[in-house]
Parts: structure tokens; C-alpha cells; sequence
């Protein structure tokens, strides 16, 4: 599509007729059209012009086969300078004319005054897409301050235009697409990694708009898009798509849309993924469930797999059969150990579930606690312009820590995290559950419960003579609250 910035627009199918026609006038044949289909030829388009680059390499490479170089518009060449300048210095090297439809006028590269007029053009369209640009921002701004819909309406709603007008009104949900969303968001709230994911929605049959499978960064970006919490994002500090500006850099609005999940598992779920240490480490990459949860019992060093065992990542200072280790905290069902007999107990109910009278001050509880680590993890990864920035995002950081640990306490006090609820659903195998989970998944109910407010965190400590529960010294911040291992 040709876009002029306002409701007209005219289809590639026209501008090809049009072309025809001043051709036809013209005595000149057309040949195998380049296209660049609803991609704009602005210096601020994001999308690549494939067909442009191609019309340059076969210039270039004397592969273009025609006299006359015909274009819809002037603007249809390039409304960037530079490449404007690229193209005409090639037309007139290798010896080809412009025609032009909406002058109905064939332009020479080498004649001084069209190429004068040529190059004007190029100006004229660069200064024209800027201010387009600059008008699409300032709208874009006002509608995101109002939280109202702007652009294609994403994948899971579909959307809604005044019948008068033929203005946008509002987004709706689409049934025919919400289900993906609505499933990621699920299942990354149970700690299924990205890649998981993306290979199951493969099997489905689930596809993007485009045709094609969903990918973990495509996945990545739904579950960080703020539509689907039914807020309006915008960026007024930064104007790229990088990650920083897409995502930490920018500005929520409640939108006027519904969100397709509720704030509490949008919240958690933004959460998890804006997480300074997944910048390094994705969800998807581990393979066990208790590394990162032991420890070091010499240097307090994290542990990792090596040669079948726990071992320091730090030093090295001890070693421990993995075999064993994953037999005396998780355990089978005929033999469950630590953690398998603590979620098999009533303990794991006394300890961690709500009343029916706290549940209404549980959901209120977890929205804000969602809604305030997302903000203090997205506060810790922005980058102050000046000191003054650096020390007020400090106080906010400290001051929603505050927050954050006085309302965890409380919701410690009355609710069951969902990942544990799952294992533990009423006649169901424990074991066979925790079987069939994701390993991340595992590794979050492991974090839970291997703390030293719950089962005691857990460090290995040297002794070769001393057997495995000896070497594995859970230890507690406060008396035991079970009696179950």
C-alpha cells in the first residue's frame, strides 16, 4: 500500500493499473513489477524494502533488462535523501530513464534540469514523511495518555469502528485467536518455559497472523505486551524497538479494552520475564531442579552438575552424587523424600492455604504484589539520565521493597502459591504430578519450599565419612514449620 498519512490510500493493484495506463500513452512496455506491498518508503519505517534493495542489485549488477524505470509517485523511489541520491546516480550511469505517472512526465537522470527535479522531489517526500511521523507520534501519545487503541489491533482482538465516522472505536477480544495469548499466559504462570511452549503450540497447529509457528521471542513479546493486561503502553523517552525502550522504558495507561488475563497473572508474568537475571539465563535452558537452590555449606556459592554430582561452582569446594541428593529431598512415591512428603502432608495446607474469608484480600494482595515487583524491576533496569535520576530511582526502588515485604508476609500468612496448588490438588498423586511437570516448574516449588522460612535452605557441607543427610544441612531462619520431613 501507498500510505498518504490519511484514511486514502491507494492499493498496489491501482498504482499498477495507473502505470499501465500512462504507459500505454507512452509507448512504453512494462515489465515485472518490484513491489514493496504495505511497506512505507519513510527514513522511519522498521521494515525492510526487499524489492528496493533487489531494484539496486540489479542495476548495480546490469541485471535490470529495461530502458525506463517507472514509478506510481516520486515518493514510491525513496522518501529518504540518501537513497533517492544512490538510485538516480544509478539510473543515469547505466543509462536509464524515470517516468513518473502522477506527472505523466519521463524524467532523464542525465539532463541537469530533471535531475534537479528528481533530486527536489526526494527532498520534498523526506520532509513530508517526517512531518507525518511527527503528527502519527504526537497522536499516538495523546491516545496512549487516554488509553485508547492505536494501530493493528494485535493478535486476540479484533477491532471496532464508528459506523459514521469509520473511526477506531475500541478493541474487542477475537475467539478465534484469544486462546493463544490466554493459554501463554497460563502456562507461564505454572513456570512453563517459553520453548516448551512454543514447541507444543507447534503441534497445535497455532500460527502467527503470517502463517508461521510461534517462536519463543514472538512469545516473549505477547506475554510482555501490555494489551493483553488491558493497559496502553508508550515510550515517550525513546523512539526504538529496542528491548529496553519496548519494554523497561515504557509508560502503562489502563486502556479502554478489557485484558485478556487477569492483572494478577499479568503482573506476575511480566514480572518474571523482566527479571534482571533472565537478561543472561532464559527459561527453557534448565535441565534439573534443585541447582540454583543448593548451595555451597563452605563459601555459600551456588552449585551446578558436574561429573553425576552437586558441585561449588565457586571453588569447588564440595561434591555430592546427584543420585543421592535427588533421593533425600525429592524422593518417589515409594520413598518421597523432603520435598515429595512435605506436599503430600497436611502441613503444606496449614502452612500455606487461605481461608474462605482471606480469599478476596489473597486477590488483592497478589495483583499488588505483581503490579509492585514489576515496577521495581523495571526501575532497577532503567538507566538514569543524571545523578539526581540515579538517587530518586533508588528511594523508589527501596521504598517498593518496603512494600513488597510487608505484603508478602501477609500473603505468606494466607495464600497457596498457584504452582504449589497444582501438585497438590485434592486425591491426586503427588509424586505422579510433580513427575509430570516441567523441570521449571519444579524448580519453583524447589525455591519455595528449600528456604529457610519453609523447609530450611539447603548447602552441602564436606565430609566424606558422613552420610547424605548429614552433608545436606537444611537451615532455618525460624523453628521448623513442618513436622513432615
Amino acid at each position: 500500500m501507498s500510505e498518504d498519512g490519511s484514511r486514502d490510500s491507494r492499493s498496489v493493484g491501482s498504482q499498477h493499473a495507473d502505470n499501465a495506463e500512462g504507459c500505454e500513452e507512452h509507448g512504453i512496455a512494462l515489465g515485472v513489477p518490484y513491489t514493496d506491498n504495505g511497506i512505507s518508503a519513510s527514513r522511519f519505517s522498521t521494515k525492510s524494502r526487499d524489492d528496493f534493495v533487489r531494484l539496486v542489485a540489479d542495476l548495480e549488477n546490469d541485471m535490470f533488462g529495461a530502458e525506463v524505470l517507472v514509478l506510481w509517485e516520486n515518493s514510491r523511489g525513496s522518501r529518504k535523501v540518501s537513497e533517492w541520491a544512490l538510485l538516480i546516480e544509478l539510473l543515469e550511469a547505466k543509462g536509464v530513464r524515470v517516468f513518473v505517472t502522477c506527472d505523466n512526465r519521463l524524467y532523464d537522470p542525465a539532463v541537469p534540469a530533471d535531475r534537479k527535479i528528481l533530486q527536489s522531489a526526494a527532498i520534498d517526500s523526506e520532509q513530508e514523511s517526517y512531518k507525518t511521523s511527527m503528527r502519527n507520534r504526537r497522536t499516538a501519545k495523546r491516545e496512549a495518555q487516554k488509553g485508547r487503541p492505536y494501530g493493528r489491533a494485535p493478535q486476540g482482538y479484533m477491532p471496532v469502528y464508528d459506523p459514521q465516522t469509520g473511526d477506531l472505536v475500541n478493541w474487542v477480544e477475537n475467539p478465534d485467536e484469544s486462546h493463544v495469548p490466554k493459554q501463554l499466559f497460563t502456562r507461564l504462570r505454572k513456570g512453563h518455559s517459553l520453548r516448551s511452549i512454543a514447541k507444543d503450540f507447534e503441534k497445535r497447529g497455532y500460527r502467527t497472523r503470517t502463517g508461521k509457528p510461534f517462536s519463543e521471542q514472538h512469545l516473549r513479546d505477547m506475554a510482555l505486551r501490555p494489551t493483553y493486561g488491558g493497559y496502553r503502553g508508550h515510550s515517550p523517552k525513546s523512539r526504538g524497538n529496542s528491548f529496553k525502550a519496548k519494554h523497561q522504558q515504557v509508560e502503562l495507561v489502563k486502556a479502554t479494552w478489557d485484558g485478556l488475563v487477569d492483572e494478577e497473572t499479568f503482573w506476575a508474568v511480566r514480572r518474571m520475564l523482566l527479571a534482571p537475571e533472565r537478561r543472561t539465563t532464559r527459561t527453557g535452558r534448565a535441565k534439573y531442579e534443585l541447582t540454583g537452590t543448593i548451595k555451597c555449606g563452605v563459601c555459600s556459592g551456588k552449585t551446578s552438575i558436574k561429573t553425576e554430582g552437586y558441585q561449588c561452582d565457586e571453588k569447588g569446594c564440595v561434591h555430592l552424587s546427584k543420585a543421592k541428593v535427588d533421593k533425600y529431598l525429592i524422593g518417589t512415591a515409594d520413598e518421597p523424600g523432603v520435598i515429595l512428603a512435605y506436599l503430600s502432608s497436611d502441613q503444606v495446607y496449614q502452612d500455606f492455604a487461605a481461608s474462605p474469608q482471606d480469599e478476596v484480600r489473597v486477590t488483592q494482595i497478589r495483583a499488588d504484589l505483581a503490579r509492585l515487583r514489576a515496577e521495581k524491576a523495571e526501575t532497577e533496569g532503567a538507566e538514569p539520565e543524571t545523578l539526581a535520576e540515579a538517587r530518586m530511582f533508588a528511594r523508589t526502588v527501596a521504598n517498593l521493597e518496603k512494600k513488597i515485604t510487608k505484603l508478602e508476609a501477609e500473603e505468606r500468612a494466607l495464600t497457596m502459591p498457584s504452582v504449589l496448588s497444582d501438585l497438590i490438588q485434592p486425591g491426586a498423586d503427588v509424586a505422579a504430578r510433580w513427575a509430570q511437570a516441567p523441570v521449571s516448574a519444579r524448580r519453583q516449588v524447589a525455591r519455595l519450599l528449600l528456604c529457610p522460612e519453609v523447609l530450611g535452605e539447603v548447602v552441602i557441607v564436606p565430609g566424606r565419612n558422613l552420610s547424605v543427610a548429614e552433608r545436606l544441612q537444611r537451615r532455618r531462619s525460624q523453628p521448623d514449620m513442618t513436622q513432615a520431613a
